[in-house]
């Protein structure tokens, strides 16, 4: 069975991106007086917060496409270099610092937990939104344009990413089919009422297992964290009725026996929640517990759609007061080309449509040719309308928030203080409040 899953934006909001340390690219070759090599190619910098593979691959590639650059990659860390705590901080200074300076590289790799929201009021990020609709090398009908919508910032597109993941709602098909789900309109207290008729009467049947309650209001509070936090003004709104109705609600599930955090059986879970990283997902993950999974859109408030959550990972931005902005979208534009989002060296999902249906295409033969196995050797069947409701999931997506770790991290915490009993829920939503608008306004 799988175990449950962490929360993908959690993790990733400890990593940052942007400035300098060592280069992993250049060679010989150094700026002389800003722009150009000694043997006269344009110098063009990108800083990332650790190299991998995927950058390496990317520099030599995008310098054969265009000879008269060179690509000068900048990394924090070098691969294989172990993140420290005290990383986040530092960096986070260094980027600042370096970005208020005007004197950053060129293209800055943006992890969540950097303040771009700031970046973008501050006119420190260019917005490029009309070179992209300039570019013919460009085709947007090939591109998941609801993912870049969703990314947009004040109006603008500031950041481009090279992949994304998406976290993802399964339920157990079989047990569904007679259901009376709306998936479009249904809150978390339709899916408490749907689930507890599901569940009674059935010894060790659980809506979702292995889910502690404190994990279920982090992840709601992903899922609808413009809801709570408006960063452009920098107050939360946890010590809400509606926020504290959710927390009672959320309780009342564990105290029914609908949820619990104890390891199920396997045929023993309604749903889960998990984080499909990559094409090969779509089935691996959906089968693993369920015979006939069934994507949905997840539960939601009435201001959320409850679609798919995207995760963007390597997200490129294009210093504002750079003096090379046509190189630089040149990067851009060619990691948005067939040619870079189908480097094997990319994983997870790709922003063009031909490059993530040419791999699940590629499943679906494998499963039609009784070939294709799960990671734990066993071979699996798969419906034609598996891959075409992932396919319309995936063009609907339009989940998406540049989040604060920390934020999501005091929600679990006093949240637990509530469900063990140490205080009310009036007393851990006042809490969460108070220690939200502090953080956010530091």
């Amino acid at each position: 069975m799988i175990k449950r899953l962490g929360l993908t934006m959690l993790s990733a909001a400890i990593m940052l991106a942007a400035m300098t340390a060592c280069s992993t690219g250049g060679g010989a070759n150094t700026k002389k007086d800003g722009t150009a090599t000694a043997d006269g190619k344009t110098v063009l910098t990108l800083s990332v917060m650790q190299s991998t593979p995927y950058y390496e691959a990317l520099e030599k590639k995008f310098e054969a496409k265009h000879p008269n650059i060179d690509l000068q990659i900048q990394a924090y860390k070098q691969a294989g270099e172990e993140l420290k705590s005290g990383d986040w901080e530092e960096y986070r200074k260094s980027v600042n610092t370096a970005l208020l300076s005007g004197k950053g590289a060129d293209v800055l790799e943006l992890i969540d937990g950097l303040p771009a929201d700031e970046y973008v009021a501050k006119g420190l990020l260019l917005n490029v939104e009309d070179l992209l609709n300039q570019d013919d090398n460009v085709k947007q009908d090939n591109l998941h344009m609801n993912v870049l919508k969703a990314m947009k910032q004040q109006g603008g597109t500031y950041a481009i990413p090279s992949r994304f993941s998406l976290r993802a709602f399964i339920g157990d098909g079989g047990q569904l089919k007679d259901a009376n789900i709306n998936e479009k309109t249904w809150t978390w207290q339709d899916f408490a009422g749907i689930a507890k008729q599901l569940v009674q009467g059935k010894d060790g049947v659980y809506a979702m297992t292995e889910y502690t309650p404190d994990m279920l209001m982090q992840e709601m509070t992903v899922d609808s964290y413009s809801v709570y936090v408006d960063k452009a003004s920098k107050k939360a709104k946890f010590d809400t009725p509606e926020f504290v109705a959710l927390l009672k609600q959320v309780k009342s599930m564990y105290d029914e026996g609908v949820m619990t955090a104890e390891p199920g059986e396997l045929d023993k879970q309604l749903f889960y929640s998990a984080v499909l990283r990559g094409p090969a997902d779509v089935i691996d993950v959906t089968h693993a517990l369920f015979e006939q999974p069934r994507l949905m859109q997840k539960p939601h408030s009435a201001e959320q759609s409850g679609m798919m959550r995207i995760i963007p990972s390597s997200k490129l931005a294009i210093q504002a007061k750079s003096s090379v902005q046509e190189e630089a979208w040149k990067l851009l534009s060619f990691m948005l080309s067939e040619e870079g989002q189908s480097m094997p060296e990319r994983d997870g999902f790709s922003l063009l449509k031909s490059v993530n249906e040419g791999k699940l295409d590629e499943i679906k033969g494998q499963i039609q040719a009784g070939s294709y196995q799960l990671p734990d050797g066993q071979t699996v069947k798969a419906e034609e309308a598996e891959f075409t409701r992932f396919n319309e999931l995936l063009d609907s997506a339009d989940q998406y928030a540049a989040l604060d770790g920390k934020v999501i991290a005091i929600v679990g915490e006093e949240s637990l203080a509530y469900f063990s009993g140490q205080k009310t829920a009036e007393e851990a939503a006042g809490l969460i409040q108070n220690r939200a608008t502090t953080f956010l306004n530091e």
